[in-house]
C-alpha cells in the first residue's frame, strides 16, 4: 500500500485520505477444509495446546468448501488475485488438494502456500514446484528440543529435508519463491539468530514475526511508529468455508462477517457495505469501532531478510 496523506481530526486522531481500492483483492485465502490440521502448535489459537478452553473448531468448521465455489472463485479473480489454500490448517491434509492446485494452473491463477513441511514427499515436493508460485514453510526453531516446545513435533530433520526437496526439484528455476519463516515466542527466542544465518544461505527469505496468542495479543510488542490503516484490509480478502467473508487474518474464532461470495460474489463483497465501513473507520482512525481492530497492531511486527 502506497504512503497515503492525513490529517487530524479536533479530537487529535489522525485521519488518512481515502485509500484507492482495486477492483479485487491481491491475495484470496479460501479456509477450504478448517476442522483439523496435522499439528498443534501451541501458538495456534484455533487447533493448538494453548487455545481457547471453550472454543473447539469442530463446531464451526462443519463441512468443506465445494470445488464448485473454489472454481467460481478462481474464474472471478484470475489475472488479479493470488489464491492460499488454507486459513487455520496446514494446506496439505486438505484432501482434494491436488485437485486445487490442478484447477488453479490451468486457470493461471498464482497459488501461494504455508506449510509445516511434515506431509512434503518427494513426489509431493514436484507437484507442488510445478503447482505452486510461493511455497513458504514454517519451522521455528534449529533444534529438534526446541520444536517440541513451539510446534509439538520432533521432527525437524524431517521439515528441513522438505525444504531442500523443494529447492532440488525447482533447480535452477526462478519459480517457485521459497521462503521459511520463525515465529519468536519464549521458547525459541534464544535460536532467533542461528535460525536466519543458517537459512538465509538456502532460501529466497526468510520471515521472522513476534507470536499472536488466542488472548489476542502479541508477546514482546514494541510499537515504534504511529498507527495507519491496516494493509490487509486493501489487499487480501478471507474466505470461510461457507463463503463467509472474515475481516482478519488472525479472526480464528470467526467474530467477523463482511458478506458471503458463494452468494453475492467476490467483486460485489470486496466493494460492499462490510468491506466499506471497515475501511473507512481505519481511515478515520475509528479502530476500535470494529471488535476485531485493537488486535490489528499485532501484524505490523514483520521482518523479512
Amino acid at each position: 500500500m502506497e504512503k497515503i496523506k492525513h490529517s487530524w481530526s479536533p479530537d487529535g486522531r489522525k485521519k488518512y485520505d481515502r485509500i484507492p481500492v482495486a477492483e479485487y483483492p491481491s491475495k484470496v485465502v479460501l479456509g477450504i477444509q478448517e476442522d483439523y490440521c496435522n499439528l498443534a502448535c501451541p501458538m495456534c489459537m484455533v487447533h493448538g495446546t494453548n487455545k481457547e478452553p471453550s472454543f473447539n473448531i469442530k463446531d464451526v468448521a462443519t463441512s468443506v468448501m465445494p470445488m464448485e465455489n473454489i472454481i467460481k472463485i478462481m474464474d472471478e479473480v484470475k489475472g488479479s488475485s493470488m489464491i492460499s489454500p488454507g486459513y487455520f490448517v496446514e494446506p496439505l491434509v486438505i484432501t482434494n488438494i491436488k485437485d486445487v492446485l490442478r484447477a488453479a494452473k490451468e486457470r493461471g491463477v498464482p497459488i501461494t502456500m504455508v506449510t509445516n513441511g511434515l506431509l512434503i514427499s518427494k513426489t509431493m515436493a514436484e507437484f507442488l514446484v510445478d503447482h505452486v508460485s510461493v511455497i513458504s514453510v514454517s519451522i521455528d526453531a534449529t533444534t529438534k528440543e526446541t520444536l517440541v516446545k513451539t510446534r509439538t513435533t520432533s521432527r525437524l530433520q524431517r521439515i528441513q529435508e522438505a525444504v531442500f526437496l523443494l529447492l532440488e526439484k525447482r533447480g535452477s528455476n526462478q519459480s517457485p519463491r521459497i521462503t521459511v519463516n520463525f515465529t519468536i515466542q519464549d521458547a525459541n527466542r534464544h535460536e532467533r539468530d542461528d535460525f536466519l544465518q543458517f537459512w538465509i544461505q538456502h532460501v529466497d527469505a526468510v520471515r521472522i514475526n513476534e507470536m499472536y496468542t488466542y488472548e489476542r495479543g502479541a508477546d514482546n510488542l514494541v510499537v515504534t511508529r504511529d498507527r495507519t490503516p491496516c494493509r490487509e484490509i486493501y489487499d487480501q480478502m478471507n474466505i470461510d468455508f461457507n463463503g463467509n467473508v472474515l475481516m482478519c487474518c488472525v479472526d480464528g474464532f470467526r467474530q467477523t462477517n463482511l458478506g458471503n461470495v458463494f452468494r453475492d460474489g467476490v467483486y460485489n463483497v470486496w466493494h460492499g457495505e462490510g468491506f466499506s465501513a471497515v475501511r473507512k473507520n481505519h481511515e478515520e482512525g475509528n479502530y476500535d469501532a470494529q471488535q476485531l481492530l485493537p488486535i490489528v497492531r499485532a501484524l505490523g511486527q514483520l521482518h523479512y531478510f
